[in-house]
């Protein structure tokens, strides 16, 4: 297997289509010659191996009558015979007895003889009990008779294998970016290549979510999705709207209409397709797209997916992706770090814990195989026992009302034996784990199969009947409701795949586990309200009718916090056929050596595709005014820098056209300057040359925000021409998104983007490199420290430039970034173009030139 790290800049998305011409059948077929004739040669000196023994036990040469003696057949004729009379069955010799014991392989046996076997020699007219004539009294087939019927010899030969053309899964980080990189494979030769992309019912699911609403109201269409194709969620619903409830009619169709690649060109699309025209064609066919791409999965030949579909083990399996020996790449792979500690790595709420142990107890008491499900209630109900037990010592708490305790990877596994949910119980409960979901697959499978008959009886009912039926049986509804819940498997599956990392000897070291507990306000509400509220007069006490039901709840919430990332690389890397990691920002790359505990033989850190004119770089130390702009906690929370800040941005987005991102280390950085410039008036005075606006804190609201952005730096709004996004390092803006050409003229980066140093995770993860960097050859904690913070700082540069012909200016504000041992940790590409500037008035002439400069290029190439 080969493991490839390359860092690329922009426009490297066909990189992984070059694989594909590369790993060829006739490459493939080359490398399973070889294989075949590797095993041949292992054959050939294990027969002369054997030959040479049998010579040596051989002390007296070999009569016909003893060779007829012990092969137990009488020194007859021998015609008809396939086996040849010389060779030698020894009762020692198990490999050679082999050809009559094959279980996959019939033999032929005569059904017309006398046999006569009480001396020990068989007697028939031919002699014969194994034979090629293939008539009705010679016919006497064994059940593991072979099709095509052909004579065995006892050699056992090994055979061919035939090559397999691997699968190549290409994971990224959202399905923008899938998007992106679909365009540039249309544009590509290999556009009939046939693909697939890996969606959540979120993306691909075509039913409408307000289809029983007010009556049942679903959070998502996930949760819709499985109350419509799950019987016993059906009868619950009936009960409930008092009417039959129908399977989706979508997905019925879904193995019909939208199954073969055959079948999307029949409709217009083509084998290279994204989720939207999968979704466009699922409307018009009245076909499941979620389940169609499902069949489409068996025969692609890539596969895209956002990379937690590959990394984390519980949607891998849960998926049930087979990757053994094919290919992976992973874009964006700066981030698989992150990902795989956070794949190998759990948080268990005590709550949702219990809500599972409740849901294993309905089905022990109603299930017939009680013993299963009563075993992980119990395990469950025993871990509940020792979170209690540990949180009672907690004794102090902060400001937040949360208190905290935590522990080595050791030192749990010693407590978890001491209260008996140590490794001994914990793999009954994962064998139990096995059963109760393997059950829970059969009973879907009955359910929507083998019952569809009773079903179709079932919509034919009318009203009246429906009514009488749903009345009949509401009371033996709770009995038929035996399946456990989604959140309850998916709790199973992930305690079972953290777990058995968690007990590994190999990574138990690699482990920290606290312990939070929690204090939440949660209201209550109450029918008699107005009852409880009235006073000894009778009349309705207003105070407390206006108050706040509340009350203080604790919760305990449990961290097995994994700090060491190949505890999940490694399984990729130890079943599949290649694994490429690619980014614009892997610099340096020896830390993925280290964290992912694998070496890459072939590691690329390639050049940028743009001329140097292009990108026009400086470091600034210094604001308008002269201000400091170091970018440290005590510095930003003055107004000088505040107002420094501001003054800066008018004086980039007067000088640059269209559109300007401005990156910030944090939301409470953005809100306060947002809040300081409204009181100053310099908002208002910047929303005069270019619409203003910020990343918005939940995803959902992202996608309006960027439709007015882009009409904005068109100038489909009205008033000013172009627009100033403030954004946050690390968030949906950073990356992700494409803001080519006119998008993003300027990319303004200020300050240093460290992670929170007070994060638990952090913490930890510091202290372990710290720990382990001599044996593990890991960085150590504050290398690590830096390495995070310049990943995301790169990433976020990357918005400027998106192709070839971009160009755009980037501003690092910050007077840190004046210092050169602060430089090296920007990607290559930047490194080697950063200026340094004394005065504001300097770099904005420059700026000033550098734009007009870029403008007067465009316009010479236009008119050409």
């Amino acid at each position: 297997m080969n493991i490839f790290l390359i860092q690329h800049a922009i426009d490297t998305y066909i990189l992984f289509m070059s694989l594909i011409k590369q790993i060829t059948i006739k490459r493939l077929e080359k490398l399973s010659e070889e294989e075949f004739q590797q095993k041949l040669v292992e054959w050939q000196q294990k027969e002369q191996l054997k030959k040479q023994q049998k010579e040596k036990k051989q002390k007296k040469p070999n009569t016909p009558e003893k060779k007829l003696a012990e092969t137990n057949i009488s020194p007859a004729k021998n015609k008809g015979l396939c086996l040849s009379t010389d060779v030698t069955i020894s009762d020692d010799s198990e490999e050679e007895m082999a050809i009559f014991k094959q279980p996959v392989k019939k033999r032929k046996i005569n059904n017309s003889k006398n046999l006569d076997v009480s001396d020990g020699n068989s007697k028939s007219n031919d002699d014969s009990i194994m034979t090629n004539d293939s008539s009705a009294n010679n016919s006497l087939m064994t059940e593991d008779e072979d099709e095509n019927n052909e004579p065995k010899t006892e050699n056992n030969l090994p055979k061919k294998s035939k090559p397999i053309t691997p699968v190549i899964y290409f994971c990224t980080r959202t399905h923008k970016q899938i998007e992106q990189v679909i365009k540039e494979l249309q544009r590509t030769s290999f556009n009939n290549t046939r693909s697939c992309v890996l969606a959540s019912r979120e993306h691909t699911c075509i039913q409408d979510s307000n289809i029983y609403y007010p009556q049942i109201s679903y959070k998502s269409k996930t949760e819709l999705c499985r109350d419509l194709l799950d019987p016993r969620a059906r009868r619950r619903n009936s009960i409930k709207l008092r009417r039959t409830i129908d399977r989706c009619s979508y997905y019925d169709n879904g193995g019909v209409k939208i199954s073969t690649y055959g079948q999307l060109a029949k409709f217009g699309v083509q084998s290279v397709w994204d989720i939207e025209d999968i979704v466009r064609l699922g409307i018009s066919k009245h076909s499941c797209p979620y389940y169609g791409t499902r069949l489409l999965l068996k025969t692609a030949e890539i596969v895209f997916c956002p990379y937690n579909y590959i990394i984390d083990p519980v949607i891998r399996n849960s998926m049930n992706l087979k990757l053994r020996g094919h290919v992976i790449i992973v874009d964006e792979a700066h981030n698989i770090e992150d990902q795989c500690r956070e794949a190998a790595s759990l948080q268990l709420d005590q709550t949702i814990m219990n809500l599972a142990k409740a849901d294993l107890e309905k089905i022990y008491k109603s299930s017939g195989n009680s013993v299963t499900y009563g075993r992980l209630a119990r395990y469950l109900s025993d871990m509940s026992k020792w979170i209690d037990q540990k949180s009672n010592e907690i004794k102090i708490y902060d400001e937040y009302n949360r208190g905290v305790l935590s522990w080595s990877g050791t030192y749990t596994i010693a407590s978890f034996d001491e209260f008996g949910v140590g490794l001994t119980a914990f793999e009954i409960f994962k064998k139990d784990c096995e059963t109760a979901l393997a059950d829970l697959a059969e009973e879907s499978e009955s359910d929507e199969t083998k019952n569809s008959k009773k079903e179709n009886v079932e919509n034919e009912l009318n009203v009246k009947d429906e009514n009488e039926t749903i009345e009949n049986n509401s009371s033996n509804d709770q009995n038929t409701d035996l399946a456990i819940t989604n959140a309850t498997k998916t709790l199973l599956s992930s305690i079972c795949s953290v777990f058995s990392l968690f007990y590994d000897e190999k990574y138990k070291f690699d482990y920290h586990v606290s312990l939070a507990k929690i204090m939440h306000l949660k209201k209550f509400e109450h029918k008699e309200r107005e009852i409880a509220n009235k006073g000894l007069d009778g009349w309705i006490n207003a105070g407390a009718a206006g108050a706040n039901d509340t009350r203080p709840v604790w919760n305990n919430v449990v961290s097995f916090l994994c700090l060491n990332p190949a505890a999940v690389f490694d399984e990729l890397k130890s079943s599949v056929r290649n694994i490429i990691l690619t980014s614009g920002t892997l610099s340096p790359m020896q830390s993925f050596q280290s964290e992912l505990g694998t070496q890459f033989p072939i590691a690329l850190e390639a050049a940028h595709v743009i001329k140097q004119d292009q990108c026009w770089v400086t470091s600034v130390g210094v604001g308008p005014c002269g201000t400091d702009l170091n970018g440290q906690f005590q510095n930003i929370n003055t107004y000088n820098y505040q107002d420094a800040m501001g003054k800066l941005l008018m004086d980039v987005c007067t000088v640059v056209p269209y559109g300007v991102l401005c990156f910030l280390p944090s939301y409470t950085l953005m809100e306060k300057l947002y809040s300081r410039w409204q009181i100053t008036g310099l908002l208002k005075s910047l929303s005069q040359i270019k619409v203003v606006m910020c990343e918005p804190r939940r995803g959902d609201q992202l996608e309006e925000l960027m439709t007015k952005y882009y009409a904005a730096v068109r100038g489909d709004e009205g008033g000013p021409r172009g627009a100033l996004f403030l954004a946050v390092y690390r968030g949906k803006i950073s990356e992700g998104l494409d803001f080519s050409d006119n998008n993003a003229r300027a990319v303004v980066a200020v300050g240093i983007p460290f992670p929170n140093f007070k994060e638990e995770s952090v913490l930890h993860k510091k202290d372990y490199n710290n720990k382990h960097h001599k044996n593990k050859g890991l960085l150590p904690g504050w290398e690590w420290y830096q390495i995070q913070a310049y990943r995301a700082l790169n990433q976020a540069l990357g918005r400027c430039i998106r192709h070839k012909n971009d160009w755009g200016a980037i501003l690092l504000v910050d007077s840190r970034y004046e210092q050169p041992k602060n430089q090296i940790g920007l990607s290559k590409w930047i490194r080697g173009r950063v200026e340094k500037n004394n005065s504001w008035t300097t770099i904005v002439a420059k700026l000033k030139n550098f734009v007009e400069m870029r403008q007067l290029h465009d316009s010479t190439a236009a008119a050409l």
